[in-house]
């Protein structure tokens, strides 16, 4: 084989090789942005459990320290002690049904991931009395940061209605 030949034959099998890895590469980042869109997925399952079984220390567990919470028609709640001190009286007080409509958007950046759903939230005195539909029709935006440990946590949550106020 002429020289010329095995330089062709040489730079084919390289360019082939450096697509196979770069394609095997992609795959496994696909496959890894997959699975931590999965993890956040099931944080804001939790999410929903832990609001609607009362479990306040579930449900507190799944912010950040530095975690910012951006309710309607209310200041910023930053940091886990303000949205604990904000968030516990409703725990103790209410019974919470929140039902996650819809995920209409999930994606991950290296560390960072957000979901774009929609949800309505029902709450019921625990001393009794009727249910109110506090969020009939309801949006939120939230911000996922992975851990050190791999898990994923809410570092920002924003939420409002889709109906105006009455």
């Amino acid at each position: 084989m002429k020289k010329s030949n095995w330089i062709l034959l040489t730079t084919i099998l390289v360019i082939t090789s450096a697509m196979l890895f770069f394609a095997f590469s992609y795959k496994m980042e696909v496959d890894s942005m997959g699975d931590d869109i999965t993890a956040i997925k099931e944080v804001l399952n939790q999410y929903a459990v832990g609001c609607n079984t009362g479990d306040f220390d579930l449900w507190i567990s799944l912010w950040t320290d530095d975690g910012v919470q951006m309710p309607p028609d209310s200041p910023a709640r930053v940091g886990k002690e303000q949205i604990r001190e904000a968030m516990k009286p409703a725990f103790d007080q209410m019974n919470l049904d929140i039902t996650i409509t819809s995920i209409e958007d999930a994606k991950v950046y290296g560390d960072l991931g957000f979901i774009r759903c929609t949800y309505t939230l029902k709450i019921t005195p625990k001393a009794g009395g009727e249910t109110i539909n506090a969020m009939p029709d309801g949006k939120d935006l939230s911000l996922y940061e992975r851990q050190s440990d791999g898990s994923w946590k809410i570092i920002y949550d924003c939420f409002n209605s889709n109906t105006p106020p009455k």
